[in-house]
């Protein structure tokens, strides 16, 4: 299976953000993401009820364990702090649920406009 890992993320506020993953297994194998879905949210603190923006999570080669969150510009506007917290979850038809990455967003403001 799969430890939740912690990476930071580094977003400019009104970008484009695009980052892929790739989950591996404890033997170094690529996670299967055939059949599973991809959530991620960012939030102020991890225990809001409600997140300030969403990922777009998406599998671009569910066998070769490749998971992609984007934000588009629009969302990563609304970041308007320095410092947020998200986590990615995946969940399988089957119900099997799996935090693979957690950490901190950290947003640079835009200075040309």
């Amino acid at each position: 299976m799969i430890t939740t890992g912690k990476y930071n993320l580094f977003i400019q506020n009104g970008e484009t953000f695009i980052k892929d993953f790739k989950l591996l297994q404890y033997n170094n194998v690529a996670f299967d993401l055939t059949d599973y879905t991809i959530k991620s949210w960012i939030k102020v603190q991890p225990t809001d009820a409600q997140p300030v923006v969403e990922f777009t999570g998406s599998s671009e080669a569910p066998a070769e364990g490749i998971m992609r969150l984007t934000l588009p510009p629009s969302s990563s506007a609304l970041l308007t702090g320095s410092c947020y917290y998200y986590d990615i979850r995946i969940n399988s038809g089957s119900n099997t649920v799996i935090y693979p990455l957690e950490g901190k967003v950290l947003v640079s403001p835009s200075v040309t406009r």
